[in-house]
């Protein structure tokens, strides 16, 4: 930026324009068709001084002054200066080179005399460097955040305090990553690359508040919008310099952990039925074999994971079995019966098939493949239903070091954890895999399990995939999760492991959701208008609302309604109404 050929002023109302022209007014189809924007205006959180700046003013001796940020955010650098013409000051963060790739920076060229510039180009790190020359005077420091509209409103804590840091660097991570769009990173793409965002999204549900659900919506209608003319599926997306399929990351996005989640926890079916055709004729581009399982298509890219010992036969078959089962799901809720019943029993072939080919009695191998075994390919036949209970006991035992899954596949590895009712084993691999980036000073997670070389991709230091922790442990460690599309009603199962306390918030769309847990006492509060089911793992003794007492043990349920016991042979349950529940054990 060259302030000796600004217009200082320009833009307020004192400014005079006489001598210049009138503006003339011509139709123009530049822009194409025009939509309303989708997502609320960037949040601006306000020029803000930094912690450690020197007291102004004073006088530059031409070094490079390095001004620590609270935490890595988007922000915008702001100075107030006085200098001769002609100097150019540099404006950059410690995050210039992240991921590999050179990325924003601003220089500005300085008009005579007192000046104060913000530079309009957002970056993004822990510390913003400012290279004066010799001679300026420095007046004033300050940095303004942004960033997409919403607020952390969810919440997790227990007694592990490396789980909890865990929890909070993710949500850092997500935020960091959302803006017009969700992003892998904000440094060295911006790009909406859409494995990132299927774990993204489920991230949202748990860390902030509901207007997050417009991110998600604006960008499911976006990856159906730029299907192509074959039917085909790709992103990032909107679309400049790239256009190559991922088929097993298109697979997740349209199927169960993508579309289908999005539906599930914030009840949107508006935009559910607007990209169900898509969804349709996406998965009529993929055909199975005679045994039912889905024939591999290479795609632009034939990319399963970061990492080595990647069993990718089996991970195409998980992946379409998700995708199935999401399609199955949308075609039941849209009143498509007939697809319906033809995607779930092809779901169901599929499993029997896969289990049959690959189940060796100790782990799943496709034969042909001569690598180490594959977790991801294990935790996604939990997930897909292609293991059945029966061999879950030989199957966690594959799930211990060596490990090969990214931390984007982590998230699935985690999940099929605790689906397994494994939590110490969760938590256990979690203390391992994320040691590094728990103790590091950097507040947010990285692409892979080490920075730089020692990471994939370029190894940027914030990267959307890797958060899927947050998620599991507010949905599975916590144990609540919807039972009906938005929450109308949702199970509160904690798995708790060893710990002794546990407290979840969720900004449910019918209201936030409050849970504490320990070994004697249950505390919920249940939103208007929803009801939760509520797993009892140890006898009932009395059952409060807010401070009156509604049953002790030996008497019969009150005739309230919503409120009743549900019996399972795996133990009982009990369905709460809308208030403030204090279960005593």
């Amino acid at each position: 930026f060259d302030a000796r050929e600004d217009l200082p002023g320009w833009q307020t109302a004192a400014y005079d324009e006489s001598e210049w022209p009138l503006a003339v007014r011509r139709e123009t189809r530049a822009w194409g068709a025009l939509a309303p924007r989708p997502i609320p205006q960037w949040k601006d959180y306000g020029l803000q001084p930094y912690e450690q700046a020197p007291p102004t003013p004073w006088i530059s001796a031409g070094d490079t002054l390095k001004l620590a940020l609270p935490y890595n955010a988007q922000i915008t650098p702001y100075f107030e200066i006085e200098a001769p013409a002609g100097l150019r000051i540099d404006l950059r963060t410690d995050n210039y080179r992240g991921g590999s790739a050179y990325n924003v920076r601003t220089t500005y060229v300085t008009r005579a005399g007192r000046q104060a510039f913000e530079t309009p180009s957002w970056m993004n790190g822990h510390a913003v460097h400012y290279h004066f020359p010799s001679g300026v005077k420095v007046l004033d420091l300050r940095y303004r955040e942004t960033g997409y509209a919403t607020d952390f409103a969810g919440h997790f804590s227990c007694p592990d305090s490396f789980l909890n840091q865990l929890w909070q660097k993710a949500a850092r991570t997500l935020y960091l990553t959302m803006r017009d769009t969700y992003m892998d990173c904000p440094d060295r793409e911006r790009a909406q690359w859409w494995g990132d965002v299927v774990n993204e999204l489920g991230e949202t549900f748990y860390a902030l508040d509901r207007r997050s659900d417009q991110l998600t919506a604006k960008a499911i209608r976006e990856l159906a919008a730029w299907q192509r003319a074959d039917s085909t599926l790709f992103s990032p997306v909107p679309a400049g310099n790239w256009n190559k399929e991922l088929p097993m990351q298109m697979l997740a996005s349209v199927g169960h952990y993508g579309f289908w989640t999005y539906f599930w926890h914030s009840g949107d079916t508006a935009t559910l039925a607007a990209v169900y055709p898509a969804v349709d004729r996406y998965l009529r581009v993929w055909q199975t074999d005679s045994s039912g399982r889905v024939i591999p298509r290479q795609g632009g890219w034939t990319w399963g994971d970061w990492g080595d010992h990647k069993d990718l036969y089996l991970l195409y078959q998980g992946w379409y079995a998700l995708a199935l089962r999401g399609y199955a799901q949308m075609s039941d809720l849209l009143g498509y019966p007939a697809r319906a019943d033809s995607a779930w029993q092809s779901l169901k072939t599929l499993q029997q098939s896969v289990h049959a080919f690959a189940w060796n009695g100790e782990s799943y191998r496709s034969p042909g493949y001569a690598g180490q075994t594959d977790d991801r390919a294990q935790a996604l036949a939990v997930l897909a239903g292609i293991a059945p209970e029966a061999v879950w006991p030989q199957l966690r035992e594959t799930f211990a070091p060596p490990h090969q899954a990214s931390p984007y596949m982590e998230k699935y590895v985690l999940e099929a954890l605790y689906r397994m009712g494994a939590p110490e084993q969760a938590v256990d691999r979690m203390h391992s895999r994320f040691a590094a980036m728990v103790a590091s000073p950097l507040t947010t997670l990285w692409e892979g399990w080490g920075l730089g070389t020692e990471g994939y991709g370029g190894g940027t230091y914030n990267h959307a995939w890797s958060g899927g922790a947050l998620t599991v442990l507010s949905e599975f460690a916590a144990g609540i999760t919807p039972l009906e599309a938005g929450y109308r009603r949702f199970a509160v199962r904690p798995q708790p492991g060893d710990w002794d306390s546990l407290r979840c918030v969720v900004p449910a769309p019918v209201g936030m959701i409050h849970f504490h847990w320990s070994p004697t006492q249950l505390n919920l509060d249940v939103p208007t208008g929803s009801a939760a089911k509520v797993w009892l793992a140890k006898p009932l003794r009395e059952l409060r609302q807010d401070e009156s007492l509604v049953w002790t043990s030996g008497q019969p349920l009150p005739e309230t309604a919503g409120l009743k016991w549900e019996r399972k042979p795996e133990g009982d349950w009990i369905w709460l109404p809308p208030g403030n529940w204090h279960l005593n054990f």
